[in-house]
């Protein structure tokens, strides 16, 4: 089957781009001395994440405990949760999974800090802690130095679990690569100073894990960084194209739709709406559109309903007609391929197979 036979909408893959990222990213972490921990919540699949690993990955990140017990189905045997996780059957199942996992996970806090410690006590395993620093994204993670200083103390008197270093995310660096130093230069310093103040507490810090996908090769300009988390590297998208970290060969997916009105002037509909694309901003571009449509530079996604995308084709010479498919760039392929069941890979149009979205729905 050609990809061109899928019933729509569906999302398409390019296994070859998809295997040439891997391998790609694997390089430039082994290049600098880093080690790759690839963050699973843009794929949510066991085959992609053991793809990963034998491309070089020294274990895996996740954001939820669901998310991890699905990689350590998939034998991922190293796993961090890059989350501030909190309730007490998210740590019983991390405390379970520490048992034959190495587990570690990322806080803020000594609430979750304790829990999980709780846990571990209990299950007879140990936890790894990281504590989160706020390098600028202000979302989650302690402020500084003092603040690092005094949580990793209290996480050294706990039992069932171990201070294993930091966690840090660039995420808020949303400049073009070759324009990233001074941003990174911010955050070096705010590592260093971190850093400094455990070194003369004598509290080591053997992890430093960082990284994101826009920042992913600029990761060796941090120095005191051990590994990195880039996530959206495997497929890219429209946001990763916008700000230069990577060109549009290496974009791997794409979510096929047909056109089905063009009753309205100047307007064509697909089957493709929020439920299938998001509604995600285009935050390396304008804000403006909700993916780009291959080879019809003119044609802009104005808006999503839930099943409608509608396309402005006022500007376009030869708009598609009903029938007729396009194929689409998401502009965040991270919550994109959330909402699917199952994605099919291909090589050259030839459709190989498909994979379900093993971790789709595991919120917990």
């Amino acid at each position: 089957m050609h990809i061109s036979e899928l019933e729509t909408p569906a999302v398409a893959v390019d296994v070859d781009v998809l295997e040439r990222n891997l391998a790609s990213m694997a390089e430039y972490a082994g290049r600098h001395g880093l080690q790759l921990r690839p963050h699973t919540k843009t794929h949510k699949i066991e085959a992609i994440a053991q793809m990963q690993r034998r491309h070089g990955s020294q274990g895996l990140t996740v954001a939820k405990s669901e998310e991890a017990e699905v990689m350590a189905h998939a034998g991922c045997a190293d796993i961090l949760v890059a989350y501030p996780v909190y309730g007490q059957a998210k740590w019983q199942r991390l405390a379970r999974l520490a048992r034959e996992r190495r587990i570690t996970v990322a806080v803020d806090s000594i609430t979750p800090a304790e829990g999980l410690a709780a846990e571990a006590v209990r299950a007879g395993s140990t936890i790894g802690l990281l504590v989160e620093l706020d390098v600028g994204m202000r979302r989650c993670g302690v402020p500084g130095p003092e603040a690092a200083l005094a949580l990793a103390q209290r996480i050294t008197g706990l039992p069932g679990v171990e201070m294993r270093g930091l966690l840090y995310y660039p995420g808020h660096i949303w400049d073009r690569p070759e324009a990233q130093a001074t941003a990174l230069a911010s955050v070096e310093a705010q590592l260093a100073a971190v850093l400094d103040a455990l070194r003369r507490a004598g509290i080591p810090a053997p992890i430093v894990s960082g990284g994101s996908t826009p920042t992913a090769r600029n990761s060796h300009r941090v120095r005191g960084t051990t590994e990195i988390r880039p996530g959206t590297y495997v497929f890219n998208d429209r946001n990763t194209l916008g700000v230069g970290a990577c060109a549009a060969e290496d974009i791997a997916v794409r979510v096929l739709a047909t056109v089905v009105s063009t009753a309205v002037p100047g307007r064509a509909i697909v089957d493709a709406g929020s439920k299938t694309l998001t509604t995600d901003r285009w935050i390396s571009g304008n804000d403006q559109g909700f993916g780009s449509v291959d080879g019809y530079p003119g044609i802009k996604i104005t808006g999503l309903s839930e099943e409608h995308g509608h396309l402005d084709v006022s500007q376009s010479a030869a708009p598609p007609r009903v029938g007729e498919r396009v194929a689409i760039v998401p502009n965040h392929v991270c919550p994109c391929v959330n909402l699917h069941s199952r994605l099919f890979f291909h090589s050259k149009g030839e459709v190989l197979g498909s994979w379900e979205v093993d971790a789709r729905g595991r919120i917990h």
